[in-house]
């Protein structure tokens, strides 16, 4: 009887070992330093704000913080989730992606971020069945991820074509 209550009390001491640690997730971020030769960092910032203003349909509703002298400008903004395909866009219609962006101006150039990103549905009832809203963090290397970034890259090199598009028109009237 001793014996197996020893070897019983082993096996429950070795088999506490066989837990699984859960897999760390990175959240997915998006940083690019753009190249905007022959402007100097106030027009770069000024730029970036009226692109803040246009985008959004006001820079004041979106932007968090503000220095014009170092060139920082950080806000929160969010976005249609850009889905790829039918089957995607059907399944993710209402679906918005948020998130912090931080724009770091210099002479000739603009470094563009953005972190905490987060997938965003609310919920809705379809059929008479009620689907709880879904908030989860975008994570790196997902499909949702890939799609966001896609996204942020295109919508940054877009500002940045604005902000060299504006400068040449202001200068030229």
């Amino acid at each position: 009887m001793k014996f197996s209550l020893v070897i019983a009390g082993l096996l429950s001491l070795g088999l506490v070992g066989c837990t699984t640690t859960p897999v760390q997730q990175t959240a997915a971020k998006f940083e690019k330093v753009y190249e905007i030769p022959n402007l100097s960092q106030a027009k770069i910032y000024d730029g970036v704000r009226q692109w803040y203003a246009v985008a959004y349909g006001s820079a004041n509703a979106v932007i968090q913080y503000e220095d014009k002298a170092v060139g920082t400008i950080i806000g929160k903004g969010n976005m249609k989730y850009p889905c790829v395909g039918v089957m995607d866009c059907m399944a993710t219609a209402n679906a918005r992606i948020e998130f912090t962006s931080r724009m770091d101006t210099k002479d000739g150039k603009v470094r563009v971020s953005y972190d905490s990103l987060r997938y965003k549905v609310p919920s809705t009832i379809v059929s008479g069945i009620r689907y709880p809203e879904v908030d989860n963090p975008v994570v790196e290397g997902s499909k949702i991820a890939n799609n966001t970034l896609q996204a942020l890259d295109a919508m940054s090199s877009d500002m940045v074509s604005k902000i060299q598009n504006n400068e040449k028109i202001s200068s030229n009237w």
